[in-house]
């Protein structure tokens, strides 16, 4: 008997325009009122995933937030957060400084916000993509998982540019960087390399997440399934990056939504249609657990 649904968000539960889609909503709303909890699994902290969970009606049925890859749980049925572990400034310090002398965009995210660092080459290419679009001068300079620049203001509105590692404050939650796909993978093979204490994920074709072994979706999802007294086969987990690997881990049934890497692919137990086709909601109705 399935009691728990587990939800990546970003190429998952959301499709590109960042909305759950029609039937999958309709369905999650539906299971909750048979009893089954939906636990909303991703990069982003409570300030960006607490609106979904609101039009999932997620805190009317005992639902979760597992936030920013394992850092953090939200339980809404008291409105109660924990704080599990958070980056260092040792770790912070020491992942950044090696970053700002790449080619690419880092960020060290906390709660409401980010300090973004970008060298120059990307500060070009940002600038064209400005004038091409005719964005305006408001507009955020943050790029994002799908392209150079995205407006992430919803969530994050504290955005701090900055130069050198000195201007980070904690508390930190994660680091994470962007760059062109061909581009991260050279990243992620030098980055699992240098740093072994770490666990870097490719959670987009063109953004890698860098946390402190030992912080995992996986590893979170264990600790709510205790608190709950969920086995592993009474829990659904749905994914697209790899840092949902980790929760393919700790249950019996996973799915790999169908626009995922090969290498998400392999670690899950079965694959669903793309998240911009009711991946979800085609797993949920092939299993049975919806209505005509």
């Amino acid at each position: 008997m399935i009691k728990a649904i587990v939800m990546d968000m970003d190429g998952t539960l959301l499709d590109p325009s960042n909305k759950i889609m029609p039937k999958t909503k309709s369905a999650l709303i539906q299971l909750q009122k048979k009893g089954i909890q939906l636990i909303l699994a991703s990069g982003r902290s409570y300030t960006r995933l607490m609106p979904y969970a609101m039009e999932l009606m997620m805190d009317k049925h005992r639902g979760w937030l597992l936030e920013v890859d394992g850092v953090a749980v939200y339980d809404l049925s008291k409105m109660e957060r924990t704080i599990l572990r958070r980056m260092t400034m040792e770790e912070v310090q020491m992942v950044f400084s090696d970053l700002i002398h790449r080619n690419c965009e880092s960020m060290a995210c906390f709660d409401d916000g980010v300090y973004d660092f970008f060298p120059d080459e990307i500060r070009q290419i940002k600038k064209t993509i400005r004038i091409k679009e005719n964005l305006p001068e408001d507009f955020p300079w943050t790029g994002g998982p799908w392209g150079w620049l995205a407006d992430m203001r919803d969530g994050y509105p504290n955005i701090h540019y900055i130069t050198h590692v000195s201007e980070i404050s904690p508390p930190i939650n994660k680091i994470q960087l962007m760059q062109e796909e061909q581009e991260i993978q050279f990243l992620y093979q030098a980055l699992t390399e240098k740093f072994l204490d770490f666990n870097v994920f490719r959670t987009a074709p063109r953004q890698l997440e860098i946390l402190p072994k030992g912080v995992s979706k996986g590893e979170t999802l264990e600790k709510i399934m205790e608190r709950e007294g969920w086995t592993k086969d009474e829990v659904l987990a749905f994914g697209d990056g790899e840092n949902d690997v980790s929760l393919f881990d700790v249950v019996e049934n996973s799915f790999a939504m169908g626009q995922a890497k090969a290498y998400v692919k392999e670690r899950a137990k079965y694959v669903t249609a793309s998240n911009n086709q009711e991946g979800i909601w085609q797993a949920l109705y092939k299993l049975g657990l919806l209505e005509d």
